[in-house]
């Protein structure tokens, strides 16, 4: 046990820790799940207790959370399953983790969120490990209407002891479809995840070092490396893009995909962009799919990227016979966002084509591709039903011929694409 005090925590933590109960020797995972007026909760907590036990110890901590303007009937749902969990942490004895229930109510309105309520959490797990004297012990994020496969917690152990390098990670994943309260919610989850495999695939394709999932129920991080980054943000969305690509700009970030996380599929108001949101607004468009981001997009990003370690020695009058030459929208977004300035100051602070490369990665990020998809698309491509997009991105890397493309469903391909993020290969399309 570790009586030395955590600069983290003393700098950061919002509450000191909660739990009075010392930590289990041996402790090196600790899985958070956030928790707001849940109904699905015994369901994840039951997911995990089937879960293979590692060979060190583990702790699930459920953080159920609400704001001081939370509604009397959330907070009702909140006290219900504060008890139903302790009951049945009672009942289970013989879990492979202990678990414990965190309570924070009363969070101030202008913070509280899901990036508060995954921040109070973890730092949580942050001082078990901390307790524990492993500072490099891992926390995982889970969401608590997830279920997991009967080896996430194996495998978690088994990633971080192979890879010491590494220091977060995302997790395979797979909204469960046949879970879908409707047909329509179904139809809606398919074209939700199979735009993100699209996504994901897409910036494959282009060679952007950064093709990864950001889902803060599939990830997991070294307790030592949560801390150096300041802890989770308080992003009450897309907190878990923002905190996740922080370590894909410092490298040691990569995938789990020997083991499978399944969210939800259903909808939700709380945040204004996510799964439950996407699914909201698929229920208020009665199903009708929206036009995605043409490939050609990605193309010229392709074109563009493959060139990238060439600026780094390129004389200066060199640049705008560089700009001339690439694909119009990309030129033209370029050029609105004073690339010319920018690519100056990176090249000014990078003592090698190395360390330019990563500066200039961590400028054109996953978060500057977006503005640019956004950009270029009905400006210079117009958008495309989903599944074209998908066919045409896997006709051009040889994955598909013009039949298939013709006859590929949205269930379909998101199937193929499951299959070829999880075996980490391209793979042609095969059509029952």
């Amino acid at each position: 046990m570790s009586g030395i005090p955590n600069a983290y925590l003393q700098r950061h933590a919002l509450y000191p820790p909660q739990i009075a109960e010392p930590p289990a020797r041996g402790l090196g995972l600790v899985v958070t799940i956030p928790s707001l007026a849940e109904p699905r909760l015994l369901t994840t907590l039951d997911s995990l207790a089937a879960c293979a036990a590692p060979r060190c110890a583990v702790e699930v901590l459920v953080g159920v959370n609400a704001s001081e303007c939370a509604p009397s009937d959330l907070l009702r749902r909140n006290a219900r399953s504060l008890e139903e969990a302790a009951r049945w942490i009672r009942e289970h004895p013989a879990a492979p983790f202990r678990c414990h229930l965190l309570h924070f109510s009363g969070l101030p309105t202008r913070h509280a969120g899901v990036g508060l309520a995954r921040k109070l959490v973890m730092d949580e797990a942050v001082a078990r490990l901390h307790a524990a004297g492993n500072g490099r012990g891992a926390i995982a994020g889970l969401d608590a209407d997830c279920r997991c496969a009967p080896d996430y917690l194996r495998a978690l152990e088994r990633y971080f002891g192979a890879h010491p390098a590494m220091e977060a990670c995302s997790l395979y994943f797979e909204h469960d479809l046949d879970a879908a309260e409707t047909p329509s919610l179904r139809r809606g989850i398919i074209h939700y995840e199979l735009f993100l495999r699209y996504f994901k695939l897409a910036l494959e394709f282009c060679g952007h070092p950064f093709a990864f999932h950001t889902l803060g129920s599939c990830m997991a991080v070294r307790a030592d490396a949560y801390q150096r980054q300041g802890g989770m943000n308080r992003r009450k969305a897309g907190e878990d893009f923002y905190f996740l690509e922080k370590f894909m700009k410092l490298g040691g970030f990569g995938e789990i995909r020997d083991t499978t996380v399944y969210p939800a599929a259903r909808q939700s108001r709380r945040v204004p962009f996510g799964t439950g949101r996407a699914m909201h607004e698929w229920l208020e468009r009665e199903g009708r799919p929206e036009p995605v981001h043409h490939p050609g997009i990605f193309m010229d990003l392709r074109s563009f990227l493959a060139r990238v370690d060439t600026l780094y020695g390129l004389p200066g009058r060199g640049l705008e016979d560089f700009l001339s030459e690439l694909p119009a929208a990309l030129g033209a977004y370029l050029r609105e966002v004073a690339f010319p300035q920018r690519l100056a100051e990176i090249r000014a602070n990078s003592a090698s084509a190395e360390s330019f490369r990563k500066r200039f990665f961590r400028w054109f990020d996953r978060f500057r591709v977006l503005k640019y998809v956004h950009f270029a698309s009905g400006r210079h491509y117009a958008p495309m039903p989903l599944a074209d997009a998908v066919t045409g991105l896997l006709a051009w890397q040889g994955l598909c011929d013009q039949n298939q493309a013709v006859d590929a469903g949205p269930e379909e391909l998101l199937l193929h694409l499951r299959r070829m993020e999880r075996e980490g290969e391209r793979l042609p399309l095969q059509l029952a």
